[in-house]
């Protein structure tokens, strides 16, 4: 019972919401470095380059600490360098089956959730 209240797992929804905000990353990525060229932003620039360089952050921290190393570079691949799903699965398909690769992505995505919970 600790355990559970130590480390909060992310509801269904919450899982959901990560997956939305995972296929973001890309578009997030593009603001940050827009803005981040930009010598003289406006207010409203700088909220919005702020917001997305912590979400880039809170993203890239909560891939890194997945522990599985096949999991962790699938996520890389898939929302981290924006590779489309086939390829993922092109790429691992040699030592694992498709479902496979789908499982651990979806693996992937929950223990982002569970991170992001936890740590933020």
């Amino acid at each position: 019972m600790f355990l559970m209240e130590l480390f909060p797992k992310a509801t269904d929804e919450e899982i959901g919401e990560t997956k939305d905000s995972l296929t973001e990353y890309q578009r997030f990525r593009g603001i940050v470095q827009e803005l981040g060229s930009r010598p003289n932003r406006t207010e409203k620039q700088e909220i919005k380059y702020a917001e997305a360089k912590a979400f880039i952050d809170v993203v890239e921290r909560a891939i890194r600490l997945i522990q599985d190393q096949e999991t962790r570079k699938m996520m890389e691949m898939l929302y981290l360098r924006g590779e489309r799903h086939k390829v993922v699965v092109l790429h691992f398909g040699s030592i694992m089956h498709p479902a496979t690769v789908d499982r651990k992505i979806k693996k992937g995505i929950r223990t982002v959730a569970n991170t992001i919970k936890d740590i933020g």
